[in-house]
């Protein structure tokens, strides 16, 4: 039964090799997740070793801080299956007699539906291709049914590229959020905050969030900024391109990760050597002598170059150094120029982002990608 406006569900896995770290217990996160987007609040997760003690133990407290108690593991049939014993022990109840089975349609163990005291308990198999369509079929109907005419959950995701996540936590501080909870999450590179709460004006705090750190909010929810890039390129009948050196193709692949980018995505070129900056992009040999591959001249030329190739509307050119070698006093690791070569005029921006490859590559192709969004708005 349901105590209150909000159902609360707590959470227990079973599995010495969950205590060990031998296997990441996913089955919680996945439970969570599911509960909490139906509107069921997951106010406690427990895990515990293969131990009748233990189990029951924390079984017993989950009861006594939740409406629901789902408990994932434990129910085959060898020596370690040991959750249903050990909540006989605990609650002096046996199962059979009480309890109503859930058919397994993928494995051998049934799960088991049982109120013990005042809690409603799902006995769940810990095999996640069991686990997960028993939840589907018979836990996520049951929580919809109990649920139904409660304070529903909402939720809003704004996802932010530019400063650091204790800079945009500075800026919100002491906004209005309407009875809304305000929450931090690092998706790196980009820093992704969640509006949700039961009840609460969620309209009103997202507005009022905009008002402060609007100008680094690319997208919302489950959009991505290749696509929040690739629908103002569109709103614009406008094409973009590429030439990339020390990101390897990485912007080329973080765009066509996006269905349909060839509408606005018109190519791209990885000039890694000076000879392919030549020859592709048009560089002049000059310009590398002078200044190196990696200087604000060949970023101006190499974005120039791959914007009259293409005739692209726009186009992006990046070169720099990753490392972890390479790197000079004067150009040390973590440098690199982007330059934007648009209708009216080619700018470069220099940075230093001194981060493994990887982390670079990331960086510096968000970095250009978020610039190209400003200038389309």
């Amino acid at each position: 039964m349901v105590h209150g406006p909000i159902m609360k569900v707590a959470i227990v896995t079973t599995g010495d090799e969950i205590m060990a770290g031998n296997v990441v217990d996913t089955n919680a996160a996945w439970m969570s997740d599911h509960c909490w987007k139906i509107g069921a609040k997951v106010v406690w997760r427990f895990a515990v070793g293969d131990e009748l003690k233990e189990i029951g133990e924390a079984c017993r407290l989950a009861g006594g801080k939740a409406d629901v108690v789902l408990v994932s593991g434990g129910l085959g049939p060898t020596a370690d299956d040991i959750t249903l014993e050990a909540v006989e022990q605990a609650f002096h109840q046996k199962m059979d007699s009480v309890g109503k089975a859930i058919p397994n349609k993928v494995g051998t163990a049934p799960g088991c539906q049982v109120t013990l005291e005042n809690s409603t308990f799902f006995f769940l198999p810990g095999v996640p291709k069991e686990l997960y369509p028993m939840f589907d079929d018979f836990v996520l109907p049951w929580i919809r049914e109990k649920t139904a005419g409660k304070i529903s959950y909402r939720e809003k995701v704004l996802k932010c590229f530019g400063p650091p996540e204790a800079t945009i936590d500075s800026l919100l501080k002491g906004v209005e959020l309407n009875g809304v909870r305000l929450s931090f999450r690092v998706h790196f590179p980009e820093v992704w905050l969640k509006l949700a709460g039961w009840g609460g004006d969620l309209g009103k705090a997202k507005k009022n969030v905009y008002a402060r750190v609007g100008k680094y909010i690319f997208a919302e929810d489950e959009a991505t900024l290749p696509q929040a890039v690739g629908e103002l390129l569109q709103k614009k009948k406008a094409t973009l391109s590429l030439a990339e050196s020390c990101t390897g193709g990485f912007l080329a692949d973080w765009i066509t990760d996006v269905p349909g980018a060839s509408r606005y995505f018109e190519r791209g070129v990885v000039s890694y050597s000076n000879e392919a900056k030549m020859e592709l992009l048009s560089v002049k040999k000059e310009t590398l002598k002078k200044h190196g591959a990696v200087s604000e001249p060949v970023a101006k030329e190499m974005a120039e170059g791959i914007r009259k190739q293409s005739g692209a509307t726009y186009a992006l050119a990046i070169t720099g150094i990753a490392g972890p070698s390479g790197g000079t006093k004067a150009k040390p690791i973590g440098t690199v120029y982007i330059a934007l070569a648009a209708p009216k005029k080619t700018e470069v921006k220099h940075f230093c982002f001194p981060r493994d490859r990887l982390e670079f590559k990331q960086l510096v192709a968000a970095t250009a990608l978020d610039w190209l969004r400003r200038e389309l708005l």
